[in-house]
């Protein structure tokens, strides 16, 4: 569980900075074992790609104002 808790951190870290190879390893080697690490990664990845998604819409509509 603690580790579990470092895990989905560092995966929340990922999405603003670019991570060290000692938590690139860390976060892997975790993830082959951990389903719900990796569930909570994958929804990481959705959310950002959605927010990303919005907010260059939202730009493109503040253009047109």
């Amino acid at each position: 569980m603690k580790n579990c808790l470092k895990i989905t951190q560092i995966a929340s870290d990922a999405q603003e900075r670019k991570l060290s190879m000692g938590e690139k390893m860390q976060m892997h080697t975790h993830l082959m074992m951990c389903p719900g690490c990796r569930a909570f990664v994958k929804n990481t990845d959705t959310l950002s790609q959605m927010m990303k998604a919005y907010k260059a819409s939202d730009d493109k509509n503040a253009d047109k104002k």
